[in-house]
């Protein structure tokens, strides 16, 4: 039967491979900005892919025979109408501009995943770009593979540098889930090859073009292969994943539904995730239903429910769609079958239901959330990235990046920054002028320090090593660097950039044209010196990490505020919110209390966010009282504010008044798109923060939310009012500030006087004066001594 089987395999699609199942170690931190969705494409007849020469496979792809065998007898059944062409570019890959490579750093690559309920059918690149005219043609080359399997090779014209484009067939059966595209660069030039020479290089334009045929596969409905088949880990691009919910405001059906978009948003992580809510099945494709037994669409039928439940069943409507069904009798099991995919995903059957028992889900601490590094121990890089991401290939390998998250309220004495501990290897033999190589450090895009790969050793040392026969190439540099307090915020990257000479050899010999270095990953990052104090508001802590509302991981000491009668797009900006939530914290959102306007005081001792439209805004406008901001008549504005207070503001804060550089006066109707992001403190408790997204429409709500998960716009969210229409951001800070957090006693000074000159100065002038009347009073009293000693003395004589 298998020998049948992989006859047909071959008529079908020369040996078309299925994706396997994504892996589940933990997604990477972005190196930029996130990757638009799935371009959108109609369904176009299946084309049989071009006939090539095709390598021999490697043992890796020949064991997956039996699996490709099995998707083939799978996919018998489809026709072949269904068959999609998706077109990406490499900029939608992931290159940022055009792949350059150079002596010095000849593989450039990018990484990409097919969905693992598709079938790749047939694949072509197309690729233009430009080789330096200064190159050989018969010893020069950029060699194209695909997970190490050959697809084609571009030759230098040095009379036309420019090539393309040039299409290249792809056999299908070299695609996994997981892809590595690869651009190897060998250079051949007139003289000595010098790896260093700028002068000998090539590139591939970011606009060059990989299509890709699929169709696909039967779905296999199993709760272990969540998040599959509505999220893949090895597709980098941005998820969508529709919400059906029986009853639109909700709270219990609501938190359940919170907790669920927060826990994909944990799966989806960098890539970001959206999720549409309808009130019907979606007519094609997948979604996840969430309601009581007896609220669910009539076109599910009627299930036997017991209890919390778990369960896929086909699209109504699509038999290659999959319908996840979170249920139970009344509520609170709802709420129950959702912790079970929020808390114990890892213990999903093999099966398409589930009766979920109870889970007792712990109380979270200030500051304990999964994805944030630890402050009370230094934290290892092994423990934030694998160990390939601190290797580098080549001359100049590129950055080498050790993304890490933290609570942005981090403050400590000024005297005592962070500290960094950066181990790092340097090529073993004689290979590189190790006096003129380096290693820059960096942290966001921030100069650090400079270290030589060799640091000169002592007449001890190098008595010792030759001693012992040693190489002190082969060693292990190691150095202690302090990182400025101020350089480090929510989302942060350390980056490390290797910049090797090569070694100057007498008359013509070439050294190799690759070489290793790495970081090692025992270097440690200490941030135990840091206590949690900030002042409020500011929204660039809601971007960068979701603070205040995070500093719980699972939202406890957080409420979301609702219209009575919400529709569609604000449920689906609110499941969009808890989405970015969960991707911060990678902790769902299970203390999260929903509430309407005229139950506000039930939760007064909470951090508030509310999402409303300006319609539906006059009964929260109150929670607005403590900003500058007011909203009146389907307006937000500017509200009355005194000559007093804003003097009182430069005195509490006078860096804003520094800093601001945008009008004061606001007034805006919120429509055609804008949205407006609102902090300040809550007038129901002190020290607790109300974030308030308002627009006038849900295209607007919508776009808030969205720009908080955009690394691009991070930056550009700033102060305690923004005003968003699209891309376009303008920041504000007008309304008071306030403190959120505690030091102890001996910092409560640095704290006082932290950026705030006026106060150094009255204390500097009320020290002065002290110190002068204690002079005064010393003064007075040695002078008034001294007329007694001259009195006395005239008396005796």
């Amino acid at each position: 039967m298998k020998m049948v089987s992989l006859i047909a395999l071959l008529v079908f699609a020369t040996g078309a491979q299925a994706a396997p199942v994504a892996s589940k170690a933990p997604a990477p931190q972005p190196t930029g900005d996130n990757l638009p969705p799935l371009p959108v494409a109609a369904p176009t007849p299946a084309a049989r892919p071009a006939s090539a020469a095709a390598p021999a496979v490697d043992p890796a792809a020949a064991s997956a025979v039996n699996t490709i065998v099995d998707n083939a007898e799978n996919a018998a059944g489809i026709g072949s109408d269904v068959a999609t062409v998706h077109t990406y570019s490499l900029r939608e890959l992931g290159a940022q501009s055009a792949l350059t490579m150079r002596g010095a750093a000849p593989l450039q690559g990018l990484q990409f995943g097919i969905p693992a309920d598709q079938l790749v059918t047939s694949a072509r690149l197309v690729v233009s770009g430009a080789m330096s005219p200064n190159l050989q043609p018969d010893s020069s080359a950029v060699t194209i593979t695909l997970n190490e399997q050959y697809i084609g090779t571009l030759r230098p014209n040095p009379s036309h540098p420019a090539f393309g484009p040039l299409s290249f067939d792809i056999n299908p059966i070299f695609f996994v889930s997981g892809n590595r595209l690869n651009f190897n660069f060998a250079a051949g030039s007139k003289g000595c090859a010098d790896p260093s020479n700028g002068l000998q290089w090539a590139s591939v334009s970011e606009h060059s073009e990989l299509q890709i045929t699929t169709i696909p596969l039967p779905p296999h409905r199993e709760l272990s292969r969540l998040p599959q088949p509505f999220f893949d880990k090895n597709v980098r691009q941005k998820t969508v994943i529709p919400f059906v919910l029986a009853q639109t405001f909700d709270p219990e059906v609501l938190k359940a539904s919170g907790i669920l978009a927060s826990w994909f948003g944990q799966q989806t992580d960098f890539r970001g995730v959206n999720f549409p809510v309808f009130s019907t099945i979606p007519q094609t494709g997948n979604a996840v239903v969430v309601g009581v037994a007896d609220e669910l669409p009539s076109a599910l039928g009627r299930p036997a429910i017991n209890g919390p439940t778990l369960m896929e069943v086909a699209n109504p409507s699509d038999p290659n769609g999959t319908i996840l069904l979170v249920t139970g009798r009344d509520r609170d099991e709802v709420i129950a079958a959702s912790k079970g995919i929020g808390f114990g995903s890892s213990a999903l059957p093999v099966a398409a239901r589930m009766d979920v028992a109870p889970i007792d889900v712990a109380s979270r601490v200030p500051n304990d959330a999964p994805s944030f590094i630890p402050t009370n121990r230094p934290v290892r890089f092994g423990e934030l990235v694998p160990v390939s991401a601190l290797q580098g290939e080549g001359y100049t390998p590129g950055v080498l990046s050790v993304p890490f998250r933290t609570s942005p309220d981090l403050y400590t004495w000024r005297d005592r920054p962070y500290k960094l501990n950066v181990r790092f290897r340097a090529p073993d033999g004689p290979i590189v002028d190790l006096e003129r190589s380096h290693l820059d450090v960096g942290i966001n895009n921030t100069y650090l320090q400079s270290y030589s790969l060799h640091e000169k050793s002592s007449m001890v040392d190098q008595l010792f090593q030759r001693i012992s026969g040693g190489n002190q190439t082969s060693s292990v540099q190691q150095h202690t660097l302090t990182i400025p307090p101020w350089m480090v915020f929510g989302q942060d990257q350390l980056q490390f950039y290797f910049d090797a000479a090569p070694l100057t050899q007498p008359g013509c010999r070439p050294g190799p044209s690759l070489i290793h270095m790495s970081v090692d990953p025992d270097s440690t990052i200490d941030l135990s010196n840091a206590y949690h104090i900030t002042r409020m508001p500011n929204l660039a802590y809601m971007a960068s990490a979701g603070y205040p509302f995070t500093t719980y991981a699972d939202l406890s000491r957080s409420a979301m505020v609702l219209p009575d009668h919400p529709n569609g797009t604000i449920i689906s900006a609110y499941l969009d919110l808890m989405g970015f939530m969960g991707a911060t914290t990678w902790y769902p959102v299970s203390g999260l209390d929903i509430v309407s306007a005229d139950h506000v005081n039930d939760v007064a001792d909470r951090n508030l966010i509310v999402l409303s439209t300006l319609s539906d805004s006059g009964e929260v406008s109150s929670l607005l009282s403590n900003s500058s901001y007011q909203i009146s008549d389907g307006r937000l504005h500017m509200g009355m504010r005194s000559t007093l207070r804003g003097v009182w503001n430069i005195f509490q804060d006078p860096m804003a008044a520094i800093n601001n550089t945008h009008p004061t006066e606001v007034e805006t109707t919120l429509s055609g798109g804008v949205g407006a992001m609102v902090e300040a403190e809550s007038p129901l408790s002190s020290g607790k923060t109300v974030l308030a997204l308002l627009s006038a429409d849900g295209q607007g709500l919508d776009n808030l939310v969205q720009i908080l998960g955009q690394r691009k716009n991070q930056a550009k969210i700033q102060g305690d009012l923004v005003l968003a229409h699209g891309d376009d951001l303008t920041s504000y800070r007008s309304s008071p500030v306030y403190t959120v957090g505690t030091l102890p006693m001996w910092l409560m000074p640095d704290w006082y006087m932290h950026n705030h000159p006026v106060r150094v100065i009255v204390v500097g002038l009320f020290g002065c004066l002290l110190i002068v009347a204690v002079l005064v009073r010393a003064l007075l009293r040695h002078a008034l001594f001294r007329r007694r000693q001259l009195q006395e003395e005239r008396q005796k004589s």
